[in-house]
């Protein structure tokens, strides 16, 4: 026979705060933190230009190591257009970044797809990365390029 025993366990303080009733809606949370993060939008386009700037330099220079070097600026511009609401310009980094990694995977890195989805990146965010008729055939366009490299395997 299986005797059953109660164990006599202390709560934590976060545990008996969360038990509190009160306190904010999922919906009020939500609210609150895009209010914070739009506090941010002005210095986080800044630090975009900068990494956009940095991408332009990489694809002038095509030095050493400058493909790898183009698929992390990319990565981290995405990263970063992900938080606010960039819309097209996001989808471009995106789309660089695939252009890039499927370039490298297939040993069949080219210059000319890598500049024109920065030269897009550049049209978009001066556009104030809203969507429109242009920043779409942009898209379009960027994502024929896409579709036209190699894909991995595995």
């Amino acid at each position: 026979m299986t005797v059953v025993r109660n164990f006599n366990t202390q709560k934590s303080s976060l545990a008996v705060q969360m038990a509190r009733p009160g306190g904010r809606t999922v919906s009020e949370a939500i609210r609150a933190a895009e209010a914070g993060l739009e506090s941010h939008r002005e210095e986080g386009m800044r630090s975009l230009a900068v990494t956009l700037a940095r991408l332009e330099a990489a694809c002038a220079a095509r030095g050493e190591g400058a493909e790898a070097q183009v698929y992390e600026l990319a990565s981290a511009f995405a990263d970063a257009a992900g938080f606010f609401d960039t819309g097209p310009l996001y989808a471009a980094a995106f789309s660089l970044c695939e252009t890039s990694d499927r370039m490298m995977a297939g040993g069949c890195w080219r210059w000319p797809p890598v500049e024109v989805h920065v030269r897009a990146m550049r049209l978009i965010l001066a556009a104030g990365c809203e969507s429109t008729e242009a920043t779409r055939i942009l898209q379009e366009g960027l994502a024929s390029i896409v579709a036209r490299l190699p894909r991995q395997s595995g």
